[in-house]
């Protein structure tokens, strides 16, 4: 199978948090379905537990997405494992650890993006320092299937400083990031790709960034015109809950490129 990450395939399709349009977001499940809709890879994102293991789940709390309550920080590990992640699709799903989730996606021959999450720098660079010890131990084929990105860019200056082979993508969101901004701080990271909120994206910041040689991967898109829209704006990866859409649509594309 031809890698998700050679620049032949364009765009790379990620299912975000899995098909969390189909199943319980960040899931093994929703891992494994975006995969057997055609995603060339998943996103996912990884907390630590109260004992400092690495889990697969997105809110700073549990409340929305599994049957229990209070902060992904402040419970232990064994706690986290006895909910139902899949409480609000009546489908019972543990939440899964980050040594799961890549082997998952090892055993599926995909590609993977990785969302350190945290409420604040120093917990970043905390869970950063955990999940170094997990991706050091992988293997070279998986090593180049893998990207990790964060909000917290501190969180990439430090992993990328460890890793030398890690790579790694810089998450933008809000206003205040203008597009000279984006493309002048991704490069000043050194990282591959410029992960940025699909409200922010335009032909110009599309074109100055791979100008530059960055990656321009986007979140979240859903509506079948918004992924036609990316793929004219000739982007580099799309994000979404739905990716047997952005499936659809890119040999769609493809096709009309080669009519």
């Amino acid at each position: 199978m031809e890698s998700a990450n050679s620049p032949r395939v364009r765009p790379i399709i990620y299912g975000h948090r899995g098909a969390r349009g189909h199943a319980p977001e960040n899931t093994l499940l929703a891992f494994a379905l975006a995969f057997d809709l055609g995603a060339d890879a998943i996103e996912c994102d990884v907390q630590r537990s109260s004992d400092d293991q690495l889990v697969i789940i997105h809110d700073e709390t549990i409340n929305r997405t599994t049957d229990g309550r209070g902060k992904v920080r402040e419970t232990p590990f064994e706690t986290l494992r006895a909910l139902n992640a899949g409480v609000r699709w009546n489908t019972p799903q543990c939440i899964p650890t980050l040594a799961e989730t890549l082997a998952l996606v090892e055993a599926r021959g995909g590609a993977m993006n990785l969302e350190v999450k945290a409420d604040s720098r120093d917990d970043a660079l905390a869970t950063a320092a955990v999940v170094e010890g997990t991706l050091a131990e992988l293997d070279e084929p998986l090593r180049a299937r893998l990207m990790v990105s964060s909000f917290e860019l501190a969180a990439v200056e430090w992993l990328t400083a460890r890793l030398p082979w890690l790579r790694v993508g810089a998450l933008f969101t809000g206003s205040q990031w203008r597009k000279d901004d984006m493309v002048a701080r991704a490069l000043d990271l050194g990282v591959e790709a410029l992960h940025a909120n699909l409200s922010l994206v335009t032909p110009d910041l599309v074109e100055r960034a791979q100008s530059a040689g960055l990656r321009v991967n986007v979140w979240t898109a859903n509506r079948w015109a918004t992924i036609r829209k990316l793929l004219t704006l000739g982007v580099d990866g799309i994000f979404s809950d739905v990716p047997e859409r952005v499936v659809i649509e890119r040999a769609r594309f493809a096709a009309r490129e080669t009519s």
